[in-house]
C-alpha cells in the first residue's frame, strides 16, 4: 500500500464518522476533464451515487485495486525485461553435443538461434505492448496532516483566557446589519445566513480590513488574527514565479525553512517547481491555507474554507476544526458543515433595502 499508516488511520477515523453521520447523500459535484494532470489520469473519471460515506469507501477501494494493478504490471515488465535481456540460449550454456562433426554443431546452434530468437521477440512484443498499455503510476494520496502541523506546540501556545473578539451593534452601510457578538477564547463559531447577509463583512471586521458605519468591534491585545478568505488570496502575487517562491515569499525564508510547504499535505511535491498561474482555484486556496498555517493565529478565521476543494480535503478540514487549540470562526453556506456542527452557531440576516 502506498498510505502511510497515519494517513490510513486518519481516513477511516473520517469513513466511521461520516458512517454515523450520514444518512443523506452529500450534493453531488460536477466533474470535468483534469486539464492540470491530463486527460488520462489512469483510472478515469467515475460517477458516485448514494451516501457521502459510500463514496470515499468506493473511492479508497478504487484506489486500492488502481495501486495493486500498476504493482502487478510493473513486476510483469521487470521479468519480461530480464527475460529479453536473458533468454539468448537454450538449456544449459556449456552443454555440447555428443557429436563433434561440423554437421551436428551447426545443427545444434541453427537450432538454439532459431528458439532464441523466437522466445527473445516474443518477449519483446510482449514488453513493448505492456509498456504501451501500463496505467500511470498513482500518485501519492495528499492527507491533511492537520490545522497545527506546523506547530506542536501550539495546544500550549495557542490557549487563551476571556473574550477574544466582540462586536457590539457593528453594522455596515448595505453589507451588514448591526450585529453584537462575544467569541471567548477556544471557542468554536459557525456563521451562516443567505447570500449578502455579512458573513464575510464580520470576518473582515475581525481582521480590520473594514471600517464600521457604526457600532464598535474589540479584538483582545496579543493575539494574532489570521484569515483564509474567500477570493483567491494568493491573486497578488506574481503569477509567473514558482509555488515554492510564493510560499517563501508569503511566510519569510525562515518560516518556509522551518515549514516546508510539504508539511501540511495541502499540494503535491511535483506541484512545487510549477508556476503559481497554472494552479486550479482549489490549489490556490490550498497554498493560501498552507501559509495562514505555517505560524497557526490564535483566532483562525475561515471563509467559506469548502469551496473549490476536493470533497475529502473539505472532511478532513472540518473534521480538524474541533481539535484546534485556539479559536476558529467559519462563515459558511456549505449545508453539510451546517449539519454537522457542534460548535457555537450565529445566523445573521440580510440587511435592510
Amino acid at each position: 500500500m502506498l498510505l502511510a499508516s497515519h494517513d490510513r488511520a486518519f481516513l477511516d477515523a473520517t469513513v466511521t464518522s461520516l458512517v454515523d453521520l450520514d444518512p443523506a447523500p452529500r450534493p453531488h459535484a460536477t466533474t470535468a476533464d483534469l486539464v492540470g494532470d491530463g486527460t488520462g489520469t489512469g483510472i478515469g473519471v467515475t460517477r458516485f451515487s448514494g451516501t457521502y460515506s459510500q463514496y470515499v469507501l468506493a473511492r479508497l477501494e478504487a484506489r486500492e485495486r488502481w495501486e495493486y494493478t500498476w504493482r502487478d504490471e510493473q513486476d510483469q515488465l521487470k521479468k519480461l525485461r530480464a527475460a529479453v535481456k536473458n533468454q539468448h540460449t537454450v538449456g544449459h550454456a556449456d552443454w555440447t553435443p555428443r557429436s563433434e562433426t561440423r554437421m551436428a554443431k551447426k545443427f545444434y546452434a541453427d537450432r538454439n538461434a532459431a528458439v532464441v530468437s523466437r522466445r527473445v521477440n516474443d518477449a519483446r512484443a510482449r514488453l513493448a505492448a505492456l509498456e504501451e498499455e501500463q496505467i500511470r503510476k498513482p500518485p501519492r494520496e495528499l492527507f491533511f496532516r492537520g490545522l497545527t502541523a506546523a506547530d506542536g506546540a501550539a495546544a500550549h501556545r495557542l490557549r487563551a483566557s476571556g473574550p477574544v473578539l466582540s462586536v457590539a451593534n457593528a453594522a455596515v452601510a448595505g453589507r451588514l446589519a448591526p450585529v453584537s457578538l462575544t467569541v471567548g477564547a477556544g471557542e468554536k463559531w459557525l456563521l451562516t445566513g443567505a447570500n449578502g447577509a455579512g458573513k464575510s463583512t464580520l470576518l473582515r471586521l475581525f481582521t480590520g480590513q473594514l471600517h464600521l458605519t457604526s457600532g464598535s468591534v474589540h479584538t483582545a491585545p496579543g493575539l494574532r488574527v489570521g484569515m483564509l478568505g474567500q477570493d483567491d488570496t494568493v491573486a497578488h502575487a506574481d503569477p509567473t514565479r514558482t509555488v515554492a517562491a510564493v510560499y517563501r515569499g508569503l511566510v519569510g525564508e525562515d518560516r518556509a525553512n522551518a515549514v516546508p510547504l510539504g508539511t501540511f499535505g495541502l499540494l503535491a511535491g511535483r506541484d512545487e517547481n510549477r508556476r503559481l498561474g497554472e494552479l486550479s482555484v482549489g490549489q490556490r486556496r490550498r497554498l493560501a491555507l498552507a501559509a495562514l498555517l505555517a505560524d497557526p493565529p490564535h483566532v483562525l478565521l475561515l471563509d467559506e474554507p469548502t469551496n473549490h476543494v476536493s470533497l475529502v480535503l473539505a472532511t478532513q478540514l472540518e473534521a480538524a476544526i474541533p481539535e484546534y487549540p485556539g479559536t476558529v470562526v467559519v462563515a459558511s453556506h456549505d449545508r453539510w458543515l451546517r449539519r454537522t456542527w457542534n460548535g457555537r452557531h450565529l445566523r445573521l440576516e440580510a440587511p435592510a433595502g
